[in-house]
């Protein structure tokens, strides 16, 4: 397989998914009549009209007097209700228009921090936090509210233009099926793209020491991208999930039941299923494509470990395959029967997932590493998942790289899976 490559952090696109829904309310998320300008023919122009979450989209704001000063603002609701706004300030060219580039882009949507109340204390605890609206399950898209406010001439201070985008997580046709263990064995959420539409590479999606149901965005926009696709709760799914509640003997057979599930579901390619873990999770991504051949083909770890490591909270081993404890220690690869690819920061604090990918890359993996991201360059890009705390309300650079990192693997990924 070989190494694919160390990329230098690339800036990412504005991925947004555009819906020309106006703007009745002050409330983000309002309904309304379609606004297609605002005061004086001021207004924003948007490239497509509908896209899944993760498609680029350039903004432009145009009918601004040449040279005019102002403020763009993006905000959104998160699931609790609670705003998160972002905004970038910026001077018209000669013909009055403003382009977002790549950086604004990215401080508009993959810098949004929280606003009021909550905000302070968010930032403040010093923690890893993001945006999350709410699951796809329940809210297959979320609205972001574009708005322009002047900031020199006669208008100084007032909003001149204002746009709704609409970001969807699953397409039209796609659909969403809660699991259970009590029905089906296992827990997670099931989407599945629209019929009609060729066999893809089915793909099982996990998270690490987080626990719940992490992946279930990127479940529903691997969905809309036609992929048969489940987010799978290995611990700490509720109290009456019957599933622990730490990384604590954690059997691969539970991931080759969800495996097996998935495959026998419509449009999917039972001979190419992936899985794809984060973190911890990585682990048992590396683990079911070495002992699990026959059911899984391709290996997606994010911010990886090389190697077993100990249980998570409590317990005597963190994995176990057939009811026998894993061994802590290195994975090996030679009995993976497609592709491993390691998505690793060289500013990973957590632990050193660089290194690892290193010595996964000796065992055949590719590798794409980022020097400048840190721990959570996993899954899609912009808006979720982390932001890393700083003070004073600052998203570091840390932060920034992690997001740049997404937007830059996250259409390799996609090109692998299509593979």
């Amino acid at each position: 397989m070989g190494r694919m490559r160390i990329v230098r952090t690339a800036t990412a696109t504005l991925a947004l998914t555009l819906a020309a829904a106006g703007c009745a309310g002050d409330d983000a998320g309002a309904g309304g009549p379609a606004e297609p300008s605002g005061q004086h023919g001021v207004h924003f122009e948007t490239g497509r009209p509908a896209a899944s979450a993760d498609t680029p989209v350039r903004v432009r704001l145009k009918g601004l007097a040449p040279r005019a000063k102002v403020r763009i603002t993006a905000q959104a609701k998160d699931r609790h209700g609670a705003r998160w706004a972002a905004d970038v300030s910026r001077t018209a060219d000669s013909k009055g228009t403003v382009e977002l580039g790549d950086k604004d882009s990215t401080r508009l949507l993959g810098s949004m921090l929280p606003t009021g109340g909550r905000a302070e204390k968010l930032i403040g605890s010093g923690k890893a936090f993001s945006y999350h609206p709410g699951p796809p399950g329940q809210q297959r898209s979320y609205t972001l509210r574009l708005s322009a406010t002047a900031l020199s001439g006669k208008d100084k201070g007032e909003r001149v233009a204002r746009r709704d985008l609409v970001r969807q997580w699953l397409v039209d046709g796609a659909t969403h099926r809660e699991l259970t263990v009590a029905k089906d064995k296992v827990a997670g959420d099931l989407y599945l793209p629209p019929k009609g539409g060729d066999k893809k590479a089915p793909v099982l999606v996990f998270g690490g020491s987080e626990g719940g149901n992490a992946g279930t965005y990127t479940a529903a926009l691997l969905a809309s991208h036609g992929h048969p696709a489940l987010s799978l709760c290995y611990f700490r799914c509720g109290k009456d999930s019957g599933r622990p509640n730490g990384i604590d003997s954690i059997d691969l057979d539970y991931f080759t039941l969800a495996g097996k599930l998935l495959r026998e579901q419509e449009g999917a390619d039972p001979d190419r299923l992936a899985v794809m873990g984060n973190s911890r999770g990585s682990e048992a991504a590396q683990l079911l494509g070495q002992r699990r051949p026959s059911v899984f083909r391709d290996v997606i770890a994010y911010a990886p470990s090389s190697k077993v490591n100990g249980p998570y909270l409590s317990g005597t081993t963190a994995w176990t395959d057939h009811g026998e404890p894993v061994p802590t220690g290195p994975v090996p690869l030679n009995h993976v029967r497609g592709t491993v690819l390691a998505v690793a920061g060289g500013n990973d604090k957590m632990w050193g997932s660089a290194a690892s990918a290193k010595d996964m890359a000796r065992h055949g993996a590719k590798t794409l590493v980022y020097p400048d991201a840190g721990h959570h360059v996993n899954w899609f890009p912009l808006g979720q998942p982390g932001q890393e705390g700083g003070r004073d309300g600052a998203v570091t650079s840390t932060s920034q790289a992690d997001q740049a990192a997404r937007a830059d693997s996250w259409p390799k990924v996609l090109r692998l899976l299509e593979g």
